[in-house]
């Protein structure tokens, strides 16, 4: 029992689109990522120059915070140390 199969109907999506026009969809395609992408690599970069100088900003201030307590630490401006302190009578 052998049955025949009817031919394929062709229909939009099965038929094949001349290899030009395909590849001109393609290369659209395409620029439109690269387009898309300079503009997240550009954007991307701009974050981080301003993260960078931000961190730069930090950095400084953490620096002369550490220098401001050195000084405090080395000044005898009357100041006890705590550590110093006998302990408190209720003790």
């Amino acid at each position: 029992m052998s049955e025949k199969q009817a031919p394929a109907e062709k229909t939009p999506s099965s038929e094949k689109r001349p290899s030009s026009e395909k590849h001109q969809e393609q290369i659209i395609e395409l620029e439109t990522r690269v387009a898309f992408l300079e503009d997240t690599v550009e954007s991307l970069n701009g974050e981080v120059a301003d993260l960078s100088q931000q961190f730069e900003l930090a950095k400084r201030a953490i620096q002369m915070m550490h220098q401001k307590l050195e000084q405090v630490g080395n000044d005898d401006n009357g100041i006890k140390n705590v550590s110093d302190e006998p302990p408190p009578p209720h003790y």
